[in-house]
């Protein structure tokens, strides 16, 4: 569900720390925010430069990412080339997981996947909302970020993409080009656009070990 946004709202939000909205899912204007616009620019520059560098040398662009995405869990690998990951400080990524080819991640929401998950290639992650009910304040570039969840030991085929304020519980396995629109619970295996459970799983009768 979209929240809604009131022309009486704009001018009070219009006075407050941009950070501050962004961090608490509260509406901003990305268009007339040079502060997110520079960490996005940063971003993206930074990803170019280490997939030009993982066209020879695997191992630096490794280090160079890990450099760049502070909230890496232990023996986390991300393939390259990645495509967007336009704020390092709201991805965390649980340790053991494998992120395959061209990640993106649109979000100034915090974006959580979990430990030991493999995300095929060309997934998406978006954490942005635009207005539906006022065009004139969505073509004012009005928007607000709602965070998205993964939960440990899941897997998504290719191209998965996942829809701002989604949670996806654990050991849930997605398939290959599913929209997830809404929250998916543990144990489960979802397809589709929208995506839709097609059945359960059984849980690992053993705990998977941590790491």
């Amino acid at each position: 569900m979209v929240k809604k946004i009131s022309a009486a709202q704009v001018q009070k939000l219009a006075q407050e720390d941009i950070m501050t909205r962004v961090a608490r899912g509260d509406w901003y204007q990305y268009v007339h925010e040079p502060k997110l616009q520079a960490i996005v620019q940063q971003s993206a520059q930074t990803i170019a430069h280490i997939n030009d560098v993982a066209k020879t040398d695997i191992t630096a662009a490794n280090q160079l990412l890990q450099e760049f995405l502070p909230h890496l869990g232990a023996g986390v690998t991300i393939s390259c080339p990645v495509v967007s990951i336009e704020h390092p400080n709201r991805l965390r990524i649980g340790a053991g997981s494998f992120i395959n080819a061209r990640l993106q991640v649109i979000s100034g929401g915090q974006v959580t996947i979990g430990k030991r998950c493999f995300i095929g290639p060309n997934c998406q992650l978006y954490t942005p909302n635009h207005p539906t009910d006022d065009w004139q304040l969505r073509a004012q570039g009005w928007e607000y970020d709602s965070p998205i969840t993964i939960g440990d030991d899941c897997w998504f085929g290719g191209s998965v993409i996942v829809l701002p304020g989604v949670t996806i519980g654990r050991h849930v396995v997605v398939g290959a080009g599913a929209v997830v629109t809404h929250d998916l619970p543990d144990n489960v295996i979802a397809a589709g656009n929208p995506a839709r459970v097609i059945r359960a799983v059984r849980p690992a009768e053993q705990p998977t070990p941590e790491g």
